[in-house]
């Protein structure tokens, strides 16, 4: 477990999930693209991301916000354009959202991250690090565990001691919260936290080339560079050869369409997962 008093307090993040109504799927799609639009307007926006909901957080979109001061952030949330925005959504979300605010939030490269967030009275704080490393060096042995990172308070920031833990799979960490590793870590620390634990899970935020704690803006560029090389030339080669036996006189503008399509697919779901994990060692070096 990094120790992370000293973590800065830039390009502050916030995490917001919601839950949609039955059939108001695309609905709210569209409002979150209008909402991520109007952060987008503000000055010190960094970059946003949504996650409709998948087997990583089931039932929630979950949405990613990340501004290069905390004051920007403040501006965007207090805002009364965001209340404006916040208010239209009220018939197609299905309950109050939860928001988490994180300073720097960085993810090791996993597909699941949990993000906990609990009040700790000043007190409470060095016992409560004390419980958190003992329960993370335990959790080394868990199956699909990846490592975990205790954010400290950071005034005017981040007023919650944020806990964000990795895990290989959804049923990995589901495993894990219904351990009894788990019941005994609520059990140790209950009487440390002061008042309710906010819980959100999300998918991973580096795409195709994770962020490591160590590494938060990812592998060096000329690494992904032939990483995508290495995986982009078979699929497109493939795609060509294929295309050029099946639809020899297919459009050509059809054609390119067609063969990105097919491309983007492949590497997403297919190479790129495989890729980097056969050259894991080689990218974070």
């Amino acid at each position: 477990m990094a120790d992370t008093r000293d973590q800065s307090p830039q390009s502050p993040t916030v995490v917001v999930a919601r839950r949609v109504v039955p059939g108001r799927e695309e609905e709210f799609r569209a409002w979150n693209e209008r909402i991520r639009a109007a952060a987008a307007s503000y000055e010190g926006f960094l970059d946003s991301e949504i996650q409709p909901p998948t087997d990583s957080h089931p039932g929630e979109w979950v949405t990613v916000y990340s501004f290069a001061t905390v004051e920007q952030l403040d501006r965007w949330l207090t805002s009364d354009r965001r209340t404006e925005l916040i208010a239209e959504a009220e018939h197609v979300v299905d309950g109050p959202a939860r928001e988490q605010r994180v300073a720097g939030l960085r993810t090791a490269p996993e597909p699941v991250t949990v993000v906990f967030s609990q009040h700790i009275a000043p007190a409470n704080r060095t016992e409560f690090a004390k419980r958190h490393d003992d329960v993370n060096d335990r959790l080394r042995a868990f199956p699909g565990f990846l490592g975990s990172e205790l954010l400290q308070p950071v005034e005017g920031v981040q007023d919650e001691h944020v806990i964000v833990a990795s895990f290989a799979s959804r049923a990995d960490l589901d495993r894990w919260l219904e351990s009894d590793e788990r019941s005994d870590w609520l059990s140790l620390t209950e009487h440390l936290v002061d008042g309710d634990r906010t819980v959100n899970v999300v998918g991973g935020f580096g795409g195709w080339f994770p962020a490591q704690p160590s590494r938060p803006q990812g592998p060096k560029k000329w690494k992904q560079s032939i990483a995508v090389f290495i995986a982009l030339f078979p699929t497109s080669l493939v795609i060509t050869l294929v295309r050029g036996e099946m639809a020899p006189s297919m459009n050509l503008v059809l054609g390119v369409f067609v063969s990105n399509v097919l491309g983007i697919l492949a590497l997403t779901y297919v190479l790129m997962p495989w890729v980097t994990k056969w050259l894991r060692n080689w990218l974070t070096r």
